[in-house]
């Protein structure tokens, strides 16, 4: 259960009882290909073939023009079935470069792949390239590197022949559902893209006695519904569907493209309730399970310190894997299967950390997430579909707290560690009236990276030294401490010399790059030492030298696309402080505007000052990303700010050295009188 992405692709957008072993329709032909098979067959009596638009030309900006994406649900408690056919248009030989492969994915474990279509028509010719041959099966295991096994096969054809002017056609159905989503009826279908669609149509044959509600996302659609004998159909269609420009930058719960949805769940507490059975027939109990509380008691002084210790275990001695063959999709493995094996994912590791704090008297439950909604998965109809983590809610001393076993290098105490981008989550726990919540941060939880770098000049021709030290808290420190985990100390230096060689070309290393790592607080703080020849530059009468406050910019989040019609994610809360010190070499002559600069938007807020002291200078930035988007009513104040920001975090010091301050000429004249 990690990738919603990945449910799209199998269409486990409706989910019915199936066999494990879907039934291909009868006369259909068996294709072997390896270990795996798929079948042509005649298109079933069911489908109501759609209309292919004629061509409009080839549209502005696109090689290929998409006529037809027509999507068929036959939602048969015993015989689930899904129809998909798609036409297009290749106008010019990019569009052949690049439409002239065919994939089509399903998973062989509980489904079956039949062909029905797939033709070029090429003037008034159509030429049949529907052979068993053109086919292969491949088991790509995309997310392999995710750590996940999901058994998904892809069907994949290269099409011979193909030409400019080009018609293609292809149509196929995949019979049969996952088991694990038992006999409720749910989906969510994209009726556009980022391309123009000539017609876009979605069909659902679905039981009459069965209540569905549906939802239509930000499209304008012609819906039907119509019953006949015991079944009722319903049927969304759009015409010239215009494409959506990628304008980047997206909150995760912006829907960007239109999206038709429906499901048989009437609230989130029955979909709590679905999940809470799953969880329900594992067997939680191992001896090796109780053998592991008893030590992790014997070590605690108090709650807190068992939960840290539980989740410790869970993030550092079960490494992630994930085994999601069929039910295991969605369906935790037994703890004594954890245990032994060392290895599971989201599901398995949330599980086991909820029985090593239950059986401590600690509250917990898992919670479903979603990495690709966060808290706009409610903002859809109540269906599985919008999770893909899990992670556990607990309550620790009566204070509520988020954990995600997922994670790794975390340390400190609970309010030391990153907090949780999700927004709101699912509670398994049917008992909930209401088991959406939110997943707040607790009161002192909050990222954060805190830079001081200190020049320092004892002649004005000598090579200036620059110490920076930089603390990371939070999440930063967790990215920090897998960072230096990852890398040798040369790669790291030779990294961060380069950075600071941008702005100072002959920068070399003055001692080696190091670190501290504070495992109580979840602090790291790493220290540079560097030299600056010829860090002051002559000018006229004056010497001048630059500066910047990287840390603000680098997490300063400059928009893709400015002119939009979508709101746009800016990065996660956290605190950024960048201070600048100068230690000249005696006291210089300088104006300085030491007027604080304070700038607030509804999503961040910034400040910086400027003082000079004798023969000190300091410049302090602050940045607070207090929420993690700006909304498209606040979108030019955004930029604007963000500008300010940029501008402001670039400096010139001009400066005159040697230099004796002069009295005023009223002092000089109280000086005389004095005399």
């Amino acid at each position: 259960m990690k990738s919603v992405c990945y449910l799209l692709l199998l269409a486990v957008f409706s989910a019915t009882v199936a066999n494990a072993t879907a039934t291909p329709r009868e006369g259909a032909q068996k294709h072997d290909y390896g270990q795996f098979h798929f079948y042509t067959a005649v298109t079933p009596d069911w489908v109501k073939p759609a209309k292919i638009p004629k061509t409009r030309g080839k549209p502005q900006g696109q090689s290929t023009e998409y006529a037809l994406l027509d999507t068929q649900i036959y939602a048969d408690p015993n015989n689930y079935q899904r129809y998909k056919a798609y036409s297009y248009y290749l106008h010019n030989s990019q569009a052949v470069s690049e439409n002239s492969e065919v994939e089509i994915f399903f998973n062989p474990d509980y489904q079956e792949l039949q062909i029905h279509k797939l033709q070029l028509l090429r003037g008034k010719e159509t030429i049949d390239l529907l052979r068993p041959e053109l086919f292969r099966l491949l088991q790509q295991e995309d997310d392999l590197r995710k750590g996940i096994y999901h058994g998904a096969v892809t069907a994949i054809a290269i099409l011979p022949n193909t030409r400019p002017g080009d018609r293609l056609d292809y149509s196929y159905t995949i019979t049969g559902r996952n088991p694990v989503y038992g006999d409720k009826v749910f989906g969510a279908h994209n009726l556009g893209w980022s391309v123009d669609v000539g017609l876009s149509r979605v069909r659902l044959l679905v039981p009459a006695n069965i209540p569905l509600q549906t939802r239509v996302h930000d499209i304008d659609l012609k819906y039907k519904k119509s019953q006949k004998g015991d079944w009722v159909e319903h049927t969304w269609t759009a015409k010239h569907v215009p494409g959506r420009a990628d304008e980047g930058d997206y909150p995760k719960w912006f829907v960007r493209y239109p999206l038709v949805e429906y499901s048989q769940y009437q609230s989130w507490q029955e979909v709590a309730g679905w999940a809470q059975s799953l969880y329900d027939s594992v067997d939680q109990n191992a001896p090796e399970l109780e053998s592991l509380v008893a030590k992790l008691q014997k070590s605690a002084t108090d709650s807190e310190d068992y939960a840290l210790a539980a989740l410790d275990f869970t993030q550092e001695q079960i490494r992630y894997l994930g085994l999601e063959f069929g039910l295991n999709s969605h369906l935790p493995h037994s703890p004594a299967e954890v245990l032994q094996n060392r290895y599971g994912d989201c599901k398995d590791k949330s599980n086991l950390l909820v029985q090593l704090l239950q059986r401590n008297g600690i509250a917990a439950y898992p919670t479903l997430v979603s990495y690709d909604f966060g808290k706009g998965f409610t903002d859809f109809l109540p269906s599985p579909l919008a999770f893909d983590h899990v992670i556990v809610n607990a309550y620790i001393d009566d204070q509520q707290v988020w954990l995600d076993p997922t994670r790794t290098y975390q340390a400190g105490r609970l309010k030391d560690r990153a907090q949780l981008e999700f927004g709101s989550g699912l509670i398994v726990d049917e008992r909930r009236q209401n088991p959406v919540i939110e997943i707040a941060a607790l009161p002192e939880q909050l990222d954060r990276v805190e830079v001081t770098e200190t020049f320092t000049a004892r002649k004005i021709n000598k090579p200036v030294k620059l110490e920076v030290e930089t603390e990371f808290r939070g999440e930063d420190a967790e990215f920090q401490r897998y960072y230096f985990n990852s890398y040798s100390l040369d790669e790291i230096s030779d990294f961060y010399i380069n950075a600071y060689a941008k702005l100072y070309p002959k920068i070399s290393l003055d001692k080696p790059v190091r670190f501290k790592d504070n495992r109580e607080t979840n602090t790291l703080t790493v220290y540079q030492h560097y030299e600056i020849p010829e860090f002051f530059e002559k000018q006229e009468d004056l010497f001048q030298s630059n500066y910047h406050t990287a840390a603000i910019t680098e997490h300063l989040k400059n928009l893709e696309t400015i002119r939009r019609q979508s709101p746009a994610a800016i990065g996660l809360p956290r605190a950024i402080s960048h201070k600048i010190i100068v230690n000249f070499m005696g006291e210089v002559g300088m104006t300085i505007d030491s007027t604080p600069q304070i700038k607030k938007h509804p999503a961040l807020e910034y400040r910086s000052r400027s003082v000079l002291i004798k023969s000190r200078f300091e410049h302090q930035a602050r940045l607070w990303i207090k929420q993690p988007w700006v909304m498209l009513d606040t979108i030019d104040d955004y930029v604007n700010l963000a500008k300010f920001i940029q501008n402001d975090s670039h400096f010139t010091l001009n400066f005159a050295y040697p230099y004796k301050q002069q009295a005023s000429p009223a002092v000089n004249a109280l000086l005389k009188t004095l005399d």
